[in-house]
């Protein structure tokens, strides 16, 4: 009774000793009596509401650091908020045993916090009404707001904007009923907290992390609060990320720009990174004309993968943003996919592959015959500042070459099969030029038959002066080095993978010394602006569009 309030703080400042105490009493057999409770008063320790807390709140945590509490803060960003206190462990750092170090100490409900201090800030991942009496309106709310409706989560507020975007406005709060997900029980708890008419504020509802519903431009605070609007005004950037003559927002210190928030993507595009392209590539190199040929295992690639906008927008701007003339792409599933993404190449739906100016939308595909699952294809750029591409036939490389070995590697390349590999060559008229490209993924490590069947076609393609190039996923180093006749345009030590636990190496081969005549020594692989928000990884969000790094090389281009 005579202890002082000093001798209950622990060693760190923080009154945990007895907050500990109280969470332990509940799990004692015999339950306290009813008349049993502890009133709420300030001499009582709090518990931390893990949604609302900053990066500052959570290091007063036992056994929580900066990285780690950067690490709570991102992951709520991606997945909205923490639904329950278990969902910590899918932060990376946080364990078993840290997680049951921290439990005594934090909650998600704001109903069980007493804390007054940490509920005054506002996360930067959660758009919550500002005041109990204000009502949201379903005819202008956007899924942030309306998600931050008590009753309503993530997904029944997206169904709520999706209806309305097709119906209309809603006429009557009872026709909220309509909305799948939606019944009359829910219906009946959010009824007190909507509202049909739009309120003023709700035109335009600025962010604490800079962006705005709607496009009215605002000029951006140093704390990241919006003041009042301003002309819009571009950023001073020699980044092609962005086309230099589309009318910029205004860029926030935080590195985000205020973009309009009008449904869930349009936030998760605005958060995943594009990196700055700092070389201006203008399709040639010392003078000399030239295009990118390049690589990429998308990793079974259907029409439900490419459907997600995640993975459209990272494929499709990655394309744009390297220049990339001339695709190989491994492991398709369905052909439909391969057209989905020459779709939004050439009529762009997504935001950000519609303010790419640098787009010839001339995009088109071509596809292998279907082995076993899998198959093998092409996308390319057709016509783009007077180079040209064209897919052609086999047999039509032997009309337009007078090499006296063309019909012979032609056979050959057609005939080429194995368990290990699947293949797919295809040809293809350069401004005019033909060049063969070998499409391959392979399954296995090579055996001595197959390694003796792709040098002779090597040799013949030395022999017969063809340009030929061997092109693809070949998932080992030793794959690569078993073509003795072929030179690796691609540096062999560069790892061609995101995730560095994933296996493959990706690779760009030559045979003879066409590689000094064709090829211009530049080439690399690409391995920033792969990933997005709005793709899943896991039980998290933010994933790669594919575990493998596309690769390219310049080709030189005949006058």
């Amino acid at each position: 009774m005579g202890q002082s309030q000093s001798s209950m703080l622990s060693k760190s400042g923080r009154r945990s000793s007895f907050r500990r105490f109280v969470r332990r009493s509940k799990l004692n057999k015999s339950s306290l009596s009813h008349t049993f409770n502890l009133p709420p008063s300030d001499d009582y320790p709090e518990l931390m509401n893990v949604n609302t807390a900053t990066e500052e709140q959570l290091m007063t945590l036992p056994g929580v650091n900066r990285q780690l509490a950067r690490e709570i803060v991102r992951h709520r960003q991606m997945i909205g908020r923490f639904k329950r206190v278990d969902d910590l462990a899918l932060v990376s750092g946080i364990g078993a045993d840290k997680l049951e170090l921290l439990r005594p100490e934090i909650c998600t409900n704001i109903r069980k916090q007493i804390s007054r201090a940490s509920s005054l800030t506002q996360s930067l991942d959660s758009v919550r009404i500002q005041s109990e009496s204000k009502l949201c309106s379903v005819n202008s709310s956007s899924v942030f707001q309306l998600q931050c409706v008590p009753g309503l989560n993530q997904e029944i507020a997206a169904n709520i904007v999706d209806y309305r975007n097709k119906k209309g406005p809603f006429k009557s709060l009872d026709d909220l009923i309509k909305v799948r997900g939606m019944d009359i029980v829910r219906l009946s708890a959010v009824k007190p907290h909507l509202s049909l008419e739009s309120r003023k504020c709700e035109s335009v509802q600025h962010l604490t992390n800079g962006h705005v519903n709607g496009w009215n431009e605002v000029e951006s605070m140093p704390n990241g609060v919006s003041s009042t609007p301003k002309t819009k005004t571009p950023p001073h950037r020699k980044s092609l990320s962005m086309p230099n003559n589309t009318k910029y927002p205004m860029t926030l210190p935080n590195g985000f720009a205020t973009v309009p928030v009008n449904d869930i993507l349009d936030l998760l595009s605005a958060y995943s990174h594009r990196p700055i392209v700092e070389e201006n590539f203008m399709y040639e190199r010392d003078g000399v004309r030239c295009c990118r040929l390049a690589s990429w295992n998308l990793h079974e690639l259907s029409v439900e993968k490419i459907t997600n906008p995640g993975v459209r927008e990272v494929v499709c701007r990655t394309i744009l943003e390297n220049k990339l003339s001339l695709i190989a792409v491994q492991d398709v599933l369905e052909e439909a996919a391969l057209k989905i993404i020459c779709d939004e190449l050439n009529s762009p739906v997504l935001r950000r592959i519609r303010e790419w100016r640098c787009n010839s939308q001339r995009w088109q595909y071509c596809l292998s015959e279907r082995i076993e699952s899998r198959q093998l294809g092409f996308i390319y750029d057709s016509v783009t500042r007077g180079i040209t591409v064209e897919d052609i036939d086999l047999d039509q490389v032997c009309l337009l070459t007078e090499a006296p070995d063309a019909r012979r590697l032609v056979t050959e390349l057609t005939a080429l099969r194995s368990e290990r590999y699947i293949v797919a060559p295809q040809a293809f008229l350069l401004c005019s030029r033909p060049v063969i490209v070998v499409n391959m993924h392979f399954k296995g490590t090579l055996e001595a038959d197959d390694v003796t069947s792709l040098r002779s076609i090597a040799d013949l393609a030395v022999s017969s002066k063809m340009e030929l190039v061997f092109i693809g996923e070949f998932r080992t180093r030793s794959n690569v080095q078993s073509f003795k006749t072929c030179q690796s345009v691609l540096n062999e030590e560069i790892v061609t993978t995101v995730d560095m636990k994933a296996t493959g190496q990706s690779g760009i081969l030559c045979p003879g010394m066409l590689d000094s005549t064709s090829f211009n020594g530049q080439s690399g692989a690409i391995k920033t602006g792969l990933s997005h928000l709005a793709i899943p990884r896991g039980w998290s969000w933010g994933g790669p569009a594919s575990p493998y790094c596309p690769i390219w090389a310049e080709i030189k281009v005949p006058d």
